[in-house]
């Protein structure tokens, strides 16, 4: 039997599976939407997708707290044969004052339904394996970063994920982002009857920004590094000894970025020479790369996704910010698809009003849909080889 026989022959069977399981994929939506927790605190939301994958037969292996993050998971569901190891990852992470508004509760919930409908066929295919791996602390630092450096992805072959918004796209790019903060140590003394007895801090970080403006005309265009004075001193009479910034610097490479923020760190070894003070620069761990989706796996998504009456794609790009699957994606082949969850795109990401749109009628249909689309697309991963 060919590959595209094993596929015509499975494909009812997982759409099938997520029909039957509507109730408890609405159910699980509704549960982690009416319980936040923010990132780190994903206790009960990490235990309430566990247990959704339990009850799903991934427990061939089954990990709760993983390295360093106590609300990682993994549920694995294990053919017993070689074959290739997909993934399907779950964010379950709120916001503060907000609770769900990025739409988290809809990315948990497809996460584990995803890996339970493909698992569902997984004795017909073979071969292989399939996982639902948690993963915490998107919005924050990057879960996903900091389980790919201490190894908890290793033997994944592919890794695929939604993301609830107000467009639909496949194949699309999202900016580098890394963060550091840059202090400057000088030495306090009177203002005003004997300042040149110090060493002001705050004329290094004003020289740092208005250099930082200068630098920002000479960048691409597709880069970003906006930054703001978390300490600036302390009193009007006294010559300020520390002050501290932070920024959010941005490319459409990694490469991009982190040229970027080497231009970033020479302002500041700049303004600490021109001023005297000392320059301490602290960077970011978990710098977020850009997402490279796989080619292979957006096109099998956007043809199944057509078959079960998806609207098309957008045509032509729109902004992004970052996500930590983008390191991923310099590893193994991701998919990190974007799906309109809204007729309108009247609404802002990160608001009352998006996260209350996960539970409309239209954004159920687009949330059942995406879970069989991806369980397709990784059945055709899994017959690939």
């Amino acid at each position: 039997m060919t590959a595209n026989d094993k596929f015509a022959q499975l494909r009812g069977a997982i759409e099938e599976y997520v029909d039957n399981h509507r109730d408890a994929i609405v159910t699980s939506l509704h549960h982690l939407f009416d319980h936040p927790e923010l990132s780190g605190e994903e206790v009960e939301s990490a235990k309430w997708l566990v247990s959704q994958a339990r009850e799903g037969g991934l427990t061939d292996t089954v990990i709760e707290g993983i390295g360093s993050l106590p609300t990682a998971y993994q549920c694995t569901r294990d053919s017993g044969a070689p074959g290739s190891h997909i993934a399907f990852l779950s964010e379950y992470d709120a916001l503060p004052g907000v609770g769900h508004g990025c739409g988290h509760n809809m990315i948990g919930t497809v996460g584990v339904f995803t890996a339970r409908a493909l698992a569902s066929v997984l004795p017909q295919v073979g071969r292989g394996k399939v996982s639902n791996i948690g993963t915490p602390a998107e919005e924050t630092f990057g879960g996903k970063i900091t389980m790919l450096h201490e190894g908890a992805f290793k033997g994944v072959d592919a890794a695929l994920m939604m993301h609830p918004g107000l467009y639909t796209e496949f194949d699309y790019k999202t900016l580098a982002c890394t963060t550091p903060d840059i202090e400057f140590f000088g030495k306090s003394s009177h203002a005003a009857s004997c300042p040149w007895n110090g060493v002001n801090a705050l004329d290094a970080i004003i020289q740092l920004f208005v250099m930082v403006d200068a630098m920002k005309k000479q960048l691409p265009l597709s880069t970003r590094c906006p930054g703001v004075i978390l300490n600036g001193g302390e009193r009007a009479n006294m010559v300020p000894d520390y002050t501290r910034a932070h920024f959010s610097v941005r490319g459409a490479t990694k490469d991009e970025m982190f040229m970027v923020q080497e231009k970033l760190i020479n302002c500041a070894n700049a303004a600490a020479l021109a001023t005297g003070c000392k320059v301490k620069v602290t960077e970011d761990p978990n710098a977020y790369y850009d997402l490279c989706a796989d080619k292979q796996l957006a096109g099998w998504y956007q043809e199944l996704w057509s078959e079960l009456g998806g609207e098309p794609p957008m045509d032509h790009p729109v902004p992004h910010g970052s996500v930590d699957i983008g390191n991923l994606s310099y590893e193994f082949p991701c998919l990190h698809v974007n799906i309109r969850i809204s007729p309108t795109t009247a609404m802002a990401g990160h608001s009352v009003e998006f996260g209350e749109c996960t539970l409309t009628p239209f954004a159920e249909e687009q949330m059942l849909r995406t879970i069989k689309t991806l369980a397709l697309t990784g059945l055709k991963r899994l017959l690939a080889e």
